[in-house]
């Protein structure tokens, strides 16, 4: 079993340091219980397994959408392209209307359709398998029911910034030889 070692831990300094780790950026979306749609950016996704085929995100237990998320039966994961920063700001603004001027595709899902963001590379619909507690978040685990991707370059979150990979995605193509 994992035990936890308490010690003093600088917030700010570990930010940072976790920082240098650069992740893919999606938009999480489902829809409220009045059918709303309901979306949030995320930077955690994490793939857990391939039989059966689940994946994993975290949501924070402050944000506005915790209620939500931690109540719906299936959720969708828009992975945003290079160049749809503004929508991953936009999704990451705690009241704004996220939706608006969004002509969301809808896919259905066990309980109904949950929206996805035109656009994206990539879109991941799953339906809700685990809720697990850890620490401040909940980590939020689907399994996977249908998906597809694109060709386009991801956008990516390191230090701190949003960074296009349209200048890194043709390397990125190329096989990485065993040295």
């Amino acid at each position: 079993m994992c035990q936890s070692i308490k010690t003093t831990i600088d917030i700010a300094e570990l930010r940072k340091t976790l920082g240098v780790w650069t992740t893919g950026v999606a938009v999480a979306s489902t829809r409220g219980a009045d059918g709303s749609p309901v979306g949030m950016t995320i930077n955690s996704l994490v793939s857990i397994s391939l039989d059966p085929p689940l994946l994993g995100w975290c949501i924070d237990r402050r944000s506005a959408s915790f209620d939500v998320f931690s109540r719906c039966s299936d959720f969708l994961i828009s992975v945003l392209g290079h160049d749809q920063a503004d929508l991953a700001r936009r999704f990451a603004t705690r009241g704004a209307d996220k939706f608006a001027d969004i002509e969301e595709i809808e896919e259905k899902g066990a309980a109904g359709s949950v929206p996805r963001i035109p656009g994206a590379i990539a879109w991941i619909r799953c339906r809700l398998y685990r809720c697990i507690p850890l620490g401040d978040h909940l980590m939020l685990v689907g399994e996977v029911q249908d998906f597809a991707a694109g060709g386009c370059s991801p956008l990516v979150f390191s230090r701190g910034a949003l960074v296009s990979t349209a200048v890194v995605g043709g390397a990125a193509q190329a096989p990485i030889s065993a040295s």
